[in-house]
């Protein structure tokens, strides 16, 4: 009989990989901060508050899991199992005015902990400022925020409602309470509790309240049991509610991270495993992949936190550092100054033991530190392990970036504060922030009563990671730290979370369970930018490659968003990504873009804003000149701000048509060559055994006599001047449109919120033929921009040059194009720049292109 479907997004309704989850063993609590928390204790709650219908937020005990394990059906009147009864999957309440909850906050506990949570995020104010709403109106939603699974091989069942019987069931889904904050309507009721009639939110904070653990004993002292139910949860315990929150110790129990470690070391290794660490008679194929993401380096640095000193190592021929175990450390610089960094004039003194005492920054002592807890020898950080004022040491150690996180055994990730001196919370000061308990369901029937406990570190949207809003998160380098990492603790301010490739934890909610479910929370494993995971999306094909080019294509946009003190390192700081993606994949790259599909990604788009141009050259010499140059205007990497890169095989299918073959200059010795052929250039006999489209004789085909011909000014000593890969070639159709005034784009829907409305406002121009009619427009556009490309000619046109068709179902087929500039010096007046990308109709293009012309993009 077919199943009945459930009304929630495709991906989310999909079960995900399982889990494995560390084995329960007695953590002791160095400084436990539990308050009394009793299902015995009556709720105390205002009018409000009692009407949310807490049962929803119901997580499954121990009994509930070994049931279904056990091949029972999920009971229908108990949640997670029971089907929503409400019309929205959000299920929402009114909870008044904020200035109600503070004056209810003395007599209900659930307004008092709402106070709380508003007041450990001192950003929330400002919010409300910026929104220019003093008094906001408050709803709690009961939002979804995990997928619940079966463990390996085992199957759920459910009453099947529409035919009668059992089915299976892939996943159940939790839930957390939220808030929301809009002003109130001038017309609404603000004093009458209940459902919420209009659900609109100017802010929110999703996940603020989790579901606690109500079998935590009301006291307990040192006895091992009792310390496990608290931190870790029990197996045994019939009443244990799995997947809840708990509360977390002022310092940071080290044994929970060990077991973490531990865990995914014994269990992960076809995973999160390197060769190093995988038997090559039990498993050959993985161990040849993972040596293949290896690199040798001849030196390698790292700093000894036994000794206290840094290292070296190094031989007559690489090292090999699969053969290391050693930690990472990824953090902010800031804008103070490191207390200490390697330089060449101190790096024979820092190889003395006890040179580091007293004289590294906060944050890595701390590091240190924890490094040498989990029982590890050596750590790797750049301000230590890299000459800072040596650029062939740079360029050596930075090209290697890849292998360090890639290798490291963990990475330990400084979410906390803003610079090096902030430290890790819970390794040398306690953690400070406050997590309250609430009472909500009192016991009846039998039934245990149910209370909440307020999240640390709750987030703004669904699906965003905890760190998403840090400095941390916010900077350019830390990215490829991330991304390349097999294991990675994340020290927030106030708790730690764990992720692999495989697993996903956090000290606040109970998951350890390796028997008896698993959990993939939407915030964690959704959202966490890992190259290497395991993890599949559903948001494409469950093809390997196609999976590898959706995450490329997130980490882009995640990092051309990011900041960058100093622009010119935009290459550097993505490198590693790039290069880790060529060894899972053989693409070769052209300044982060594969060269296997470099037409298609030629059509990259700004997301959301408009870009500014990087002027800036690279910071470290590059190309076969050993030079700084600049950053092509063709590549994303020569623009600051959000973009979304067309990399997937996606877009062909929904009708995106390259229709340009691109060439690239190269020099010593001076020649041009098919972008998709670059990985076999000086390698003829590999590039003859190869079976790659010849281009050499088509219509598309571009020589070194065709560049003269046509594009007088790059005569053969400018182009001997010319680094490698900054000019790309091709034959193309140019026409010339006239652009409109700056326009203005605002959803609709959020004409209310200034917050809102400045995140989502978007500057367009429309483009005009000689008719005066509108036939195309630009995508988004830097409002403060003055120059927006009209070129010399004085016509007041600007030219295009298409680079695909465009045939997306039901709409009218168009020209994708980009708006270029040429050059103003002598030199580079035939050289073409991307000013932005448009669609222009198909007609209105076919109407006025002049002629098939040669392209030299800057």
């Amino acid at each position: 009989m077919p199943p009945i479907s459930i009304s929630l997004p495709k991906h989310l309704a999909q079960p995900s990989p399982k889990t494995s989850s560390v084995t329960v063993t007695p953590i002791p609590l160095t400084s436990p901060t539990t308050s009394t928390v009793s299902s015995n204790e009556e709720p105390k709650l205002c009018s409000f508050c009692s009407l949310i219908d807490f049962s929803l937020l119901r997580y499954p005990t121990t009994t509930d899991l070994r049931s279904l394990n056990d091949g029972n059906p999920a009971p229908q009147d108990l949640s997670p199992f029971k089907r929503n009864p409400y019309a929205r999957s959000e299920p929402t309440w009114s909870l008044g005015l904020l200035s109600r909850i503070h004056k209810s906050s003395t007599s209900c506990g659930l307004c008092h902990a709402i106070r709380t949570v508003i007041d450990q995020q001192p950003h929330v104010r400002a919010h409300f400022a910026d929104m220019g709403v003093q008094d906001p109106l408050v709803l709690g939603t009961v939002a979804l925020c995990g997928r619940l699974s079966a463990p390996e091989r085992t199957s759920w069942l459910e009453h099947d409602d529409k035919y009668g019987g059992l089915k299976e069931r892939d996943c159940f889904f939790l839930r957390r309470l939220g808030l929301l904050f809009r002003p109130a309507d001038k017309d609404e009721d603000v004093n009458e509790p209940g459902m919420a009639k209009k659900i609109e939110s100017w802010f929110s904070m999703v996940e603020s309240f989790q579901t606690m653990n109500t079998a935590i004993p009301r006291a307990f002292g040192d006895r091992g049991e009792d310390r496990k139910a608290v931190l870790m949860g029990d197996e045994e315990n019939p009443e244990t509610v799995w997947f809840a929150g708990r509360k977390r110790p002022e310092m940071i129990d080290i044994s929970l991270i060990k077991q973490w470690l531990e865990e995914c070391l014994k269990k992960h290794r076809d995973v999160c495993g390197i060769s190093e660490e995988v038997d090559e008679n039990e498993d050959p194929d993985l161990v040849e992949r993972m040596r293949r993401l290896s690199k040798p380096i001849p030196l390698f640095r790292l700093i000894d936190v036994k000794k206290k000193c840094i290292v070296t190592k190094y031989n007559l021929y690489d090292v090999d550092m699969s053969a290391l175990r050693f930690a990472s450390l990824s953090y902010v610089w800031g804008v103070a100054p490191q207390k200490l960094v390697l330089q060449m004039k101190n790096e024979n003194e820092l190889r003395r033991p006890n040179s580091l005492v007293g004289k590294v920054s906060q944050t890595i002592l701390d590091a240190i530190h924890l490094t040498e807890q989990l029982g590890l020898n050596y750590l790797w950080v750049d301000a230590l392990c890299i000459i800072q004022d040596s650029e062939d040491d740079k360029v050596m150690q930075l090209g290697n970036m890849a292998n360090v996180y890639a290798h490291s055994l963990f990475t330990i990730i400084a979410a906390a504060g803003d610079d090096s001196n902030f430290g890790l919370p819970g390794i040398s000061t306690p953690r400070d922030a406050v997590q309250e308990v609430v009472p909500v369901m009192a016991p009846s029937d039998n039934k245990p009563g149910m209370s909440l406990i307020t999240a640390l570190s709750p987030t703004h949207q669904s699906h965003e990671h905890p760190t998403r809003k840090t400095v941390w998160a916010s900077r350019g380098w830390t990215l490829q730290e991330r991304a390349l990492s097999r294991r990675a603790i994340v020290i927030m301010k106030n708790h730690v979370l764990w992720s692999c490739s495989r697993s996903h934890y956090s000290e606040e909610s109970c998951c350890e369970t390796a028997t008896l479910g698993t959990l993939a929370w939407f915030g964690l494993q959704e959202s966490d930018p890992i190259l290497n995971s395991s993890e599949r999306t559903w948001y494409t094909q469950d093809i390997p490659e196609e999976q590898v080019w959706y995450k490329f294509q997130r980490l882009v946009q995640d990092y051309s968003g990011r900041d960058l003190k100093y622009q010119g390192d935009a290459h550097d700081a993505f490198s590693a990504v790039v290069e880790q993606v060529r060894r899972m994949t053989g693409e070769n790259f052209l300044w982060g873009m594969p060269s296997g599909r470099f037409e298609l990604c030629l059509c990259w788009e700004p997301y959301r804003r408009g870009l500014k141009r990087r002027t800036e050259l690279s910071t470290l010499e590059m190309t076969s000149f050993k030079r700084h140059v600049p950053l092509p205007s063709w590549s994303w990497l020569g623009w600051s701000g959000a973009i979304c890169l067309k990399v997937q095989d996606r877009e062909l299918e929904v009708g995106l048509n390259p229709k340009v073959v691109c060439f690239v200059l190269r020099n010593h010795p001076l020649r041009v060559l098919p972008v998709r052929r670059i990985s076999f250039d000086n390698d003829p006999e590999r590039a003859s055994s190869w079976a790659i489209p010849n281009v050499t004789d088509s219509k598309y085909s571009v020589t070194l006599d065709d560049i003269y011909d046509n594009l007088p000014s790059l005569t053969p000593e400018v182009l001997l001047d010319t680094p490698d890969d900054q000019l790309v070639i091709f034959w193309t159709e140019s026409a010339r449109f006239r652009l409109s005034e700056l326009k203005v784009q605002r959803p609709s829907e959020l004409q209310d919120n200034p917050v809102h409305m400045k995140e989502y406002t978007k500057y367009y121009r429309d483009i005009i033929d000689d008719d005066g009619e509108v036939v195309g427009k630009t995508h988004p556009c830097d409002p403060e921009a003055r120059d927006i490309g009209v070129d010399e000619k004085g016509d007041g046109k600007c030219e295009f040059i298409r680079l695909a068709n465009n045939y997306l179902p039901f709409c009218d087929p168009e020209k994708v194009v980009m708006q270029v500039r040429r050059g103003t010096g002598k030199e580079n007046k035939d050289v073409r720049y991307r000013v932005n990308l448009a669609e222009i109709k198909k007609e209105a293009w076919k109407s006025v292109y002049e002629k098939r012309v040669l392209v030299a993009l800057g």
